[in-house]
């Protein structure tokens, strides 16, 4: 088994490796944070959203003779922390089983390219634009359970593309692990050069999986493995001619699933069920909360049977429409409670609002999904 595949959940590297090719040495510093003599940490951290004891700078390089390049890691403690899964992401992310959340998530800055990979656990729903202005490509490394991405089932080694400007939406179930590129259009034209369809950068606007034979997908996950366990442990290339191969590599690495095959465009006709959950969602968004929906409004609103409107659920997430609202509900209290001040009613007010009149079931509900009391989210909060 790869050695990615065996870290542990909590790992934070504590080391800091600088990649330029001007100073090969390598320098530690105390404590839970490493840093690079004449690197601009203030920088980094706004870059990287670093927080307090969330993780830890890599390996940076802000030296003439190099491009940028970094690596950051840190631990996911909420699934709220998984909101830019890729670097640049705007996910909003819904917690579908419970128990406490948990994870880790490294995003590596190599030039114009940004590499992220994560792993987490328990089940989510994830929904957002990956970049507005860059493509992103993905895949699974590994997965506990069934894996959607849109209504595609995903597996492992298999190839997604996310446009720039185009939401996704996907599902996740057990203990997950991707790895995803994201970089321009251009770029990945130019380095499919040969490759016909590939190299013309309209290619990369259409959303696209790409599937091989089973032993091909599990190299391809070895191999991705590999490169993670570097970049988390500070293995880094010092010079300009290394980074530039990693980079090369760790697009290679994704693009093999598209030369091999290549998919016919998404069609929207051919994936119903997938549509109709879309169109709930978007329905309750827009009625300014995520406030109870009875299943008969929802049918009215959208004219489909009962029978029609549970399949969509089932089919897509695997729960039926008033169970996966309930969980929408849920995450929005939770986001509340874990990023904004609460006004004089406190979480009592916030679960009123969301419609939970019942403050016992609520609490009974959130303790099940979350894994803790709404009070213990609240003083991690303040903590």
């Amino acid at each position: 088994m790869c050695l990615f595949l065996q870290q542990g959940f909590n790992r934070t590297c504590c080391q800091c490796y600088p990649a330029c090719a001007s100073d090969g040495k390598k320098r530690k510093s105390g404590g839970d944070r490493s840093v690079v003599e004449d690197l601009n940490r203030g920088a980094v951290a706004a870059r990287y959203g670093e927080g307090a004891d969330s993780g830890a700078l890599v390996g940076a390089c802000r030296a003439d003779d190099v491009e940028p390049f970094s690596v950051y890691t840190f631990r996911l403690r909420s699934s709220e922390d998984l909101r830019e899964a890729v670097r640049g992401a705007d996910l909003k992310i819904v917690q579908l089983a419970p128990g406490a959340f948990t994870g880790q998530l490294t995003h590596a800055a190599l030039g114009g390219v940004s590499f992220s990979a994560g792993d987490f656990h328990p089940d989510i729903r994830a929904r957002g634009v990956m970049n507005p202005h860059l493509v992103t490509v993905g895949t699974m490394v590994e997965s506990g359970g069934e894996v959607l991405q849109w209504d595609y089932n995903i597996a492992p080694g298999e190839v997604v593309v996310f446009p720039k400007a185009v939401e996704q939406e996907g599902r996740f179930t057990g203990r997950s692990r991707y790895a995803t590129i994201t970089l321009a259009a251009e770029e990945l034209a130019l380095h499919a050069a040969g490759e016909a369809s590939l190299q013309d950068p309209d290619f990369w606007t259409v959303i696209n999986r790409f599937r091989r034979a089973r032993n091909l997908r599990m190299r391809t996950c070895q191999a991705l493995c590999s490169k993670i366990e570097e970049l988390r442990s500070g293995r880094l290339p010092r010079t300009a001619g290394g980074i530039d191969f990693l980079r090369r590599v760790l697009i290679e690495s994704f693009l093999k699933g598209a030369i091999e095959e290549v998919y016919q465009r998404y069609d929207e006709r051919c994936h119903r069920n997938a549509k109709l959950v879309r169109n709930v969602e978007d329905y309750v968004d827009a009625l300014g909360a995520d406030r109870s929906v009875h299943v008969s409004e929802l049918c009215f609103v959208f004219q489909v049977s009962r029978r029609t409107l549970h399949r969509a659920f089932y089919e897509a997430l695997g729960m039926g429409p008033i169970a996966y609202l309930q969980k929408r509900r849920l995450a929005a209290v939770h986001r509340i409670l874990v990023s904004q001040e609460l006004g004089p009613g406190g979480i009592t007010q916030v679960a009123l609002e969301y419609g939970f009149a019942d403050l016992g079931r609520f609490a009974g509900y959130y303790r099940q999904l979350f894994g803790e009391t709404p009070s213990q989210t609240r003083l991690k909060r303040l903590s």
